[in-house]
């Protein structure tokens, strides 16, 4: 085997060691005290609002680049349409 192969050996050993390590860990497992705790208490209730405001940003940005696409093609559309009637009347 060659050095780079057996450095890459090495590494995928550890981080298979490392990822059973933590895995192994029943500590790690359990939630937060946001999560765990009492769904009507006002951190419960921020944590959800904010993740309704991040949905709505990351919506209004997924229709802003949809919007963009649409623009994109209808022009496209219209430009080639306008060119295919200047050859129509240019070979008439």
């Amino acid at each position: 085997m060659s050095k780079a192969m057996n450095i890459a050996k090495r590494g995928r050993t550890a981080a298979l060691s490392l990822g059973l390590a933590i895995l192994s860990q029943p500590g790690g497992a359990r939630a937060c005290a946001v999560c765990y705790g009492e769904p009507d208490s006002p951190a419960s209730q921020g944590l959800t609002m904010a993740i309704l405001a991040l949905a709505v940003v990351v919506m209004g940005v997924l229709g802003g680049v949809v919007a963009f696409f649409v623009q994109a093609s209808r022009k496209a559309g219209r430009l080639e349409a306008a060119a295919a009637g200047n050859a129509m009347s240019v070979s008439s």
